[in-house]
């Protein structure tokens, strides 16, 4: 059962037949047999960056944990939950499981629109964590993402950590390992998700025949389903439209007053409401956070480069060439400091800060790092 909104990104989670190509190896490490889970540990941190299927992993092992006839699947001798491997014959847990009602699961999540996981959430998965199995076999908890939880959440369920329930394993995602309690860290068996090999991912992106595999992969830094998710969305029309108008600073010499007066008035752009005659123009929708997002991958694509670093680390390949020219007429001290400015950025957007002042500063450090 989820005990927080389940909407359309989470169901499809329930249903997934498979891990995906790249984690494989440490599917097999996790679940290689009967006997191995018989032992597995009351707590696990699955720790990474985003985009690289840590949710979906942790779902399909839950299911995998709650499955009553795991199999043998002959093609690549690893076991499985019995749904993934033949369909004809599907245990109730595995049933009940792709339903999103399975009793023996408990899924907690920030609410929609909120950042944190309160205390009152984490009382409730530990009162639910005493009672005893549906199905007379193990329950699973999953936590997601883990570093939301605020303090005394997190104080709540490290005595749970510290006092385990019998059959009651708790499974943690994080983004970001360091937030979270040391205490907490300790008492759970880490698995630290690095980024997938490039060979694999590229050839699971064309599979998923998205345009530019290369590129999307870059953009994401890596990472295959951000880089799918990006294929899918309009933010790569939103990074042209941004970078192209940060560029028209350097290359056009446009006042960066008027380049930052431009971007904050795309910020505040709303929806057209629905009429019978359509637009003919298309209206972007950009957020401060993608302006900034975008600006700090620019600068720090022209500091690497000023720094002679290979092509390989570059974001935005697709610039590479202007870039690399843009590179030498800049000041790299005066690149390293606007960075600085911009990682501040990303937190001061979230608080009461006048956007077009901010966007300005930036604007004009941008133009003071010419030489």
């Amino acid at each position: 059962m989820t005990h927080s909104p389940t909407d359309n990104e989470i169901l499809p989670y329930y249903k997934q037949n498979a891990v995906y190509p790249w984690q494989l190896p440490l599917w097999k490490q996790l679940f290689s047999d009967p006997v191995a889970t018989s032992h597995f540990p009351h707590a696990l941190l699955l720790s990474g960056v985003s985009g690289i299927g840590k949710t979906p992993l942790a779902f399909y092992l839950a299911r995998a944990l709650l499955c009553q006839t795991p199999q043998e699947n002959l093609k690549t001798g690893l076991m499985e939950p019995c749904q993934s491997v033949d369909n004809d014959n599907v245990c109730r847990s595995c049933q009940l499981f792709s339903a999103a009602t399975h009793p023996d699961l408990y899924h907690v999540t920030t609410a929609v629109d909120k950042k944190v996981i309160p205390v009152d959430d984490i009382r409730a998965l530990i009162q639910w964590s005493v009672l005893n199995s549906q199905f007379g076999g193990k329950k699973v908890i999953l936590i997601e993402p883990a570093e939301a939880m605020n303090l005394s959440a997190s104080n709540s369920l490290l005595k749970t950590l510290e006092e385990p329930v019998s059959n009651t394993i708790i499974i943690l995602l994080t983004n970001k390992k360091q937030a979270l309690l040391p205490t907490i860290r300790s008492r759970c068996r880490t698995i630290d998700m690095a980024l997938p090999d490039n060979q694999i991912t590229m050839q699971w992106l064309s599979e998923q025949n998205i345009p530019k595999p290369k590129l999307m992969l870059s953009l994401a830094s890596g990472a295959p389903l951000l880089a799918l998710q990006l294929s899918q969305s309009e933010q790569l029309e939103v990074r042209y439209a941004i970078i192209n108008q940060l560029l028209s600073v350097m290359t056009d010499s446009i006042d960066p007053l008027s380049v930052a007066e431009a971007l904050f008035k795309q910020t505040k752009t709303k929806p057209a409401k629905a009429s019978r005659k359509k637009s003919q123009t298309k209206t972007l929708l950009i957020t401060p956070y993608d302006i900034i997002y975008w600006f700090d991958s620019l600068v720090s694509d022209l500091a690497r480069l000023a720094q002679m670093c290979a092509i390989d680390i570059i974001i935005n390949i697709d610039y590479y060439d202007s870039l690399q020219q843009l590179s030498n007429r800049l000041y790299l001290k005066r690149l390293l400091q606007l960075s600085d400015s911009i990682n501040k950025a990303y937190y001061e957007i979230q608080g009461q800060i006048n956007i077009n002042l901010l966007f300005e500063k930036l604007l004009i450090d941008w133009n003071n790092c010419q030489k």
